[in-house]
């Protein structure tokens, strides 16, 4: 048997293979059983979240939904000390004027005011979205909004209670 690995003058005897496939199996299992006991990651607590609504073709923050973030940025930021990561996602309707800056606007005008309110514990991202218009005039509640998404965690990767 001619052994690519090994130079010629050395040669593996049946026994020493026997061994080497017995020790990979021995590892392979203790690897699977120590895995399963650890906890891996993040056990990926639901997000919080809230909707902030604008008005057709605004980009301003109303004082209603002011007090709304604010309230809760406090309940968040109590609840959840730990915070993995927060996303703002603005959104405008394609029938409303410039959508896609519109949309990006919202977002940062949120952003804006949850920063202020001290939603700082993670970092964040912004991302717009465009609905397409249902009917021609028509803009709907529910593509004038910014939603502020945020992912709790807890001490430990949330494993202290496996």
């Amino acid at each position: 048997m001619v052994n690519r690995f090994l130079p010629p003058n050395r040669k593996l005897s049946m026994i020493s293979i026997k061994g080497i496939q017995y020790t990979m199996v021995a590892l392979a299992l203790g690897y699977g059983l120590t895995a399963r006991a650890e906890c891996n990651g993040s056990m990926n607590l639901p997000p919080e979240q809230v909707q902030i609504a604008f008005e057709s073709n605004g980009a301003k923050v109303s004082e209603y939904e002011r007090k709304h973030l604010r309230r809760w940025v406090a309940m968040t930021n109590s609840k959840y000390a730990i915070q993995n990561w927060i996303t703002i996602v603005g959104s405008a309707e394609s029938g409303e004027r410039a959508p896609k800056e519109l949309a990006m606007r919202r977002a940062v005008a949120v952003a804006t005011e949850a920063l202020e309110d001290g939603l700082v514990n993670a970092p964040l991202q912004i991302k717009t979205q465009v609905y397409p218009t249902g009917s021609p005039g028509q803009v709907h509640s529910d593509s004038r909004e910014v939603i502020v998404e945020v992912s709790p965690g807890c001490p430990n990767n949330c494993c202290d209670e496996q």
